[in-house]
């Protein structure tokens, strides 16, 4: 796929994502997308060798945990659909961040995929 298409298809499914979380509770969806997030991350990291990988795990633990907590007994599935999907959608930004041939994209999703990320940083005390 090319990197026009990943950006494309990470943008759609962000795009819908947001729609689909916003008919929802408001709490444990954020919190499942930012444990999304941190597994793009935290895998990302492992791929890269990033010295940081284990506080991203670490991070990324957190928000599971806090996903786990707010989460109503009958949500399970949808829950973990959600975050899939965010992930899967962080992956791509990542993906077009360091392996992307048009550097002005590259540039782009790495601000994109860093600005997630320091929005659920937010989230967590002590941080």
């Amino acid at each position: 796929m090319s990197g026009l298409k990943i950006i494309l298809a990470a943008g759609a499914v962000m795009f819908g994502m947001a729609g689909a979380a916003a008919a929802h509770d408001g709490l444990t969806y954020t919190f499942a997308e930012c444990a999304g997030r941190f597994s793009a991350e935290m895998e990302h990291a492992w791929l890269t060798n990033d010295p940081a990988a284990s506080d991203i795990a670490a991070d990324r633990t957190s928000f599971a945990m806090l996903t786990s907590a707010t989460m109503a007994p009958d949500e399970g599935r949808n829950i973990l659909n959600h975050r899939i999907e965010v992930k899967l959608a962080h992956a791509a930004l990542l993906q077009q961040a360091s392996f992307g041939t048009t550097p002005a994209r590259a540039r782009s999703a790495r601000q994109v995929a860093n600005k997630q990320i320091r929005a659920c940083r937010t989230l967590l005390l002590g941080s």
